[in-house]
C-alpha cells in the first residue's frame, strides 16, 4: 500500500475513535459458529451456485439449439451467456468447499491471463478442428484455457469468424462453443451437487468432526467464509481496478480486464461487489460490536454502498478514461474503500467475532 492511501486509511481510524465516547465497550460475545455457517451456506452459498447451475445449463440449451439453425435462439446468446458470467462472478472467489478444489476455478474462468493464452489455444483447436474438443466430457481434460467462460468469449464476440453460417469452418465453432458451454454446466452442477447430501460439504462445515482431513471445528469454515471476503474484494481490486489505475499512467497501452471482449467488465465487477456485500451481510459478525467499534461496520456499509455506485463507472468506458483526473480520483476512492473494508474485517471484526483470519489475506497493502 503507498504512502498516500496508508495516510488516508489512519485517517479513517482516527475519525471513527473520535466520533465515538472514550468508554470501552465490552467485546462481543462469540456468536454460534454451527449456525454462522448454516446461515451463510443456505441463504448466501447455495442460491447462487444455484444460479450458477442455472444459467449456464440455460447457455448450454440456447447454444445447442442455435447450432441447430434456430434463429430466435441465435439471438439470445450473448444474453444468456451475460447471465452465465455475471452469475459466476458472485461465486468466483468462494474457494472453499467444492470451488477449493485445484484447477477448478481456472476451468470456468482462465484469468488473469496476461499472454493471451485462451485465445491461441482456442484459435488453434479452431484452426485444426479437433474433433475430440467436440465431446464436452473430453475437452474437461484438455487445457483449462480451452474450457468455460473466458474460452467461449472467445468464440462468440467474434465478428470475422461468427459462430452461426453453413461453412464447415462456423459449423466447428458453433459445435465447439456448444461443447464448451456443457462442459461448463456440468461442472457447475457437480459443483452444486458435492455441497448437498449426508457427506457433502455443507454437512461436513456445519457439524465439523475432529477426524475430518479439512474441518474440525466450526470455527474453521467460519474463518474461510471470512477469508473469501477479503480474497473476493482483494480480486477486484487487482483484476479490475490496479489495471484501470495502470491504464491512466501508459495511454498507449489498454488495460486487461475479465470479459472485456463481450463488454461485461463493469458488470462483472458488480456482481462480485453485490455479491461481497450479501456475505459480508449474511456472515453478520458485527452485530455485537463494542461501543468503541460501532463505527467501524457504519463505516463498512457505506463503504460498499459507494462500492457499488462507483466501482463500474470507473471501470467503464476504458477510451474515456485516458488523462481524465477525474476518472483516476474516482478509481483511487475505489481503492480506499476496497482497502478499507478488508483490513476492518479482517483486522478488527473478525478477530472480534472469534475468528482467525491469518496474515497473509491481508497481504497486497
Amino acid at each position: 500500500m503507498n504512502g498516500t492511501l496508508g495516510r488516508i486509511l489512519a485517517a479513517v481510524f482516527v475519525l471513527g475513535m473520535a466520533s465515538i465516547s472514550t468508554g470501552v465497550g465490552a467485546a462481543p460475545a462469540a456468536p454460534s459458529f454451527s449456525k454462522l455457517n448454516a446461515r451463510v451456506i443456505d441463504k448466501y452459498v447455495m442460491p447462487r451456485f444455484t444460479a450458477l447451475s442455472d444459467t449456464t445449463a440455460k447457455l448450454a440449451s440456447t447454444l445447442d439449439r442455435t447450432c441447430a439453425g434456430d434463429e430466435k435462439a441465435a439471438a439470445n446468446v450473448t444474453k444468456d451467456y451475460a447471465d452465465a458470467v455475471l452469475a459466476w462472478g458472485a461465486v468466483e472467489f468462494l474457494r472453499v468447499g467444492p470451488l477449493s478444489q485445484v484447477g477448478r476455478p481456472e476451468r470456468f474462468d482462465f484469468w488473469p491471463d496476461p499472454r493471451g493464452v485462451t485465445q491461441r489455444q482456442v484459435a488453434a483447436l479452431a484452426y485444426k478442428r479437433d474433433a475430440t474438443a467436440l465431446d464436452p466430457s473430453a475437452l474437461s481434460k484438455k487445457s483449462a484455457a480451452v474450457q468455460g467462460l473466458s474460452a467461449l468469449e472467445v468464440l462468440l464476440y467474434n465478428d470475422q469468424h461468427p459462430i452461426t453460417g453453413d461453412n464447415e469452418a462456423a459449423r466447428y465453432r458453433c459445435g465447439l462453443a456448444r461443447a464448451m458451454a456443457q462442459s461448463t454446466h456440468a461442472l457447475a452442477a457437480e459443483i452444486l451437487t458435492e455441497w448437498q447430501g449426508d457427506a457433502g460439504w455443507r454437512q461436513r462445515m456445519v457439524s465439523p468432526k475432529p477426524d475430518d482431513e479439512r474441518y474440525k471445528s466450526a470455527e474453521e469454515p467460519a474463518a474461510d467464509f471470512a477469508r473469501a471476503l477479503i480474497t473476493g474484494l482483494q480480486m477486484i481490486q487487482d483484476r479490475e481496478i490496479a489495471p484501470m489505475i495502470a491504464a491512466l499512467q501508459t495511454p498507449d497501452k489498454s488495460p486487461r480486464l475479465p470479459f472485456s471482449r463481450s463488454g461485461l467488465s463493469a458488470r462483472y465487477a458488480a456482481a462480485g461487489v453485490a455479491s461481497a456485500k450479501a456475505l459480508y451481510d449474511t456472515m453478520d459478525l458485527a452485530r455485537r460490536m463494542p461501543s468503541d467499534k460501532a463505527w467501524m461496520p457504519r463505516w463498512i456499509n457505506s463503504a460498499f454502498q459507494r462500492l457499488s455506485r462507483d466501482a463500474p463507472s470507473a471501470i467503464e468506458g476504458i477510451p474515456d478514461a485516458k488523462n481524465n483526473p477525474e476518472r483516476a480520483r474516482d478509481l483511487r476512492m475505489v481503492r480506499f474503500h476496497i482497502e478499507g473494508i478488508r483490513k476492518l474485517v479482517g483486522r478488527e471484526i473478525a478477530p472480534l467475532a472469534g475468528l482467525t483470519i491469518g496474515f497473509n489475506e491481508l497481504d497486497g497493502d
